[in-house]
């Protein structure tokens, strides 16, 4: 890919390398006040479900990186996920939010870091 290809995908990155992989098609991204994004979900139940439990796994105020379209990596905290909701005109069709606020200040504390950090992207 050259440097002026955007991929296709959006991929959330937890740290230990719990990444999330998914189209952007199905991913619209809404910018908020105060570095708020808002990436909202629109897909089928299972790719819901997918969604919903990736971001379950995460605490208010957990670090999160996100790269959309291979463009790099964003540092972010993330914020919450609203309920699954099912599109009334849509036979599978369901809508999920996730809250993520862009910290463009983060330097961790050296205690912070991982032990046995091979650049993985959180420091």
């Amino acid at each position: 890919m050259s440097t002026s290809d955007i991929g296709n995908n959006v991929v959330f990155k937890k740290q230990l390398g719990l990444n999330y992989e998914i189209d952007q098609k199905y991913v619209g991204l809404k910018m908020k006040e105060n570095n708020i994004l808002s990436f909202n979900f629109r897909a089928p139940g299972d790719m819901i479900n997918e969604v919903e439990d990736y971001f379950k796994r995460f605490k208010m105020g957990e670090p999160i990186l996100v790269d959309i379209g291979g463009t790099g990596d964003i540092r972010c905290e993330f914020k919450g996920l609203s309920p699954v909701l099912k599109n009334k005109d849509a036979l599978d069709q369901y809508f999920i939010s996730a809250t993520l606020q862009e910290d463009k200040q983060y330097n961790p504390l050296e205690e912070e870091k991982c032990e046995t950090c091979s650049g993985c992207g959180f420091h």
